[in-house]
């Protein structure tokens, strides 16, 4: 009994890793799509991949730093289904004066979704927080869906003296 008790557990030690390797997605890079001409961009240290279940969303956000340009993607994985839906927003703070009051509240700017565009490109004109909310619609609610979210960043031009 002791054997048997013994060897379970080994296996389960074994096997239990390779399990959670493989129902993982890769890595962001694993993402991008070969391209045959390079250019200035490269994959940003904060880009994330995960597994999403169909109608249920996940938020990540990133710093967007001054001087560079930047440009973001969502991808859904290979063998996943449904839809994938995105919004990239920030949160911009707000004044108002009432009469001598002043109030700040917090509205949430979009900048783009998934009903704009595939690819989003940008330059921050200052440090910033950025949003990225992804969901999937239409896939199976049993089987979760690989999601890439990739950001890309180069350098901005100077212009001027």
């Amino acid at each position: 009994m002791k054997f048997i008790l013994t060897l379970a557990l080994l296996f389960g030690f074994v096997f239990a890793p390779i399990a959670i390797g493989i129902s993982q997605c890769p890595p962001a890079e694993a993402f991008m799509k070969k391209k045959k001409t390079k250019d200035a961009y490269s994959l940003n240290s904060q880009s994330r991949s995960g597994s999403i279940a169909a109608d249920e969303s996940y938020e990540m956000s990133f710093i967007a730093h001054q001087g560079l340009d930047y440009r973001l993607t969502t991808v859904l994985g290979e063998g996943s289904a449904g839809t994938l839906n995105y919004e990239i927003y920030e949160m911009v703070v707000e004044k108002k004066a009432e009469g001598e009051k002043e109030t700040f509240k917090r509205t949430k700017k979009v900048l783009a979704s998934s009903g704009n565009a595939e690819v989003l490109e940008f330059t921050s004109d200052k440090s910033r927080k950025i949003f990225i909310n992804v969901s999937i619609t239409g896939g199976d609610k049993k089987k979760l869906a690989c999601v890439g979210v990739l950001i890309e960043t180069k350098r901005s031009e100077k212009t001027g003296f």
